[in-house]
């Protein structure tokens, strides 16, 4: 896998994550497990402490070389996720399928991004969502309600659009949440 610098969050890398993910046994999609680490990030989690999180995608965490792996794997990618929000250019992206894929693979990616993300930011317990922004928190419920949502029976280029802003959507209320939640663990622990 190529160092996180170097990493393109698009299709090719999709599926060839998702073929990791599949050979080690794990059940989770590359969305779910991009979803959770931006959770994580926004959690005050980061590519340092894999060796903590990782339990949340990885049911045996015992040393191996299938396991050193993964972990680099997804230390690289935490890596990559940090960096985009720090950025000041609005860098972040999602990890979902191909537009070429079918729209109810994608649609189905996008909530388990959702969920994933869900995931993460609730891990550790260090995010209360009402103590975030007003905008943040609403952020924190639209994502958890996206994650349960389903296709609808409109055209598929409806169902294109809608999925297009959804997309975009998640991408500035990702941001938001990291930086709300980014300024709540600041006020209640100076030091991280």
């Amino acid at each position: 896998m190529p160092k996180s610098a170097e990493l393109t969050l698009d299709g090719t890398f999709y599926h060839h994550f998702g073929r990791l993910l599949e050979s080690h046994g794990l059940a989770c999609v590359p969305a779910e497990v991009h979803g959770i680490l931006a959770g994580l990030a926004c959690a005050g989690e980061d590519d340092a402490t894999v060796s903590t999180w990782q339990t949340l995608i990885l049911a045996d965490t015992s040393e191996n070389v299938a396991t050193a792996r993964l972990e680099e794997a997804f230390s690289g990618l935490m890596a990559l996720v940090q960096r985009a929000l720090h950025s000041n250019g609005f860098e972040f992206q999602l990890l979902l399928p191909p537009d070429n894929d079918s729209i109810s693979v994608r649609a189905q990616a996008l909530a388990d991004w959702c969920h994933g993300f869900t995931l993460g930011l609730h891990w550790n317990h260090a995010i209360d969502p009402s103590v975030l922004e007003t905008d943040a928190a609403e952020a924190v419920t639209d994502i958890a309600d996206i994650a349960r949502a389903q296709v609808g029976g409109e055209s598929k280029s409806e169902q294109e659009r809608a999925l297009a802003e959804l997309e975009e959507y998640l991408r500035v209320a990702t941001q938001l949440v990291f930086e709300s939640a980014s300024s709540t663990i600041q006020r209640v622990n100076p030091n991280a």
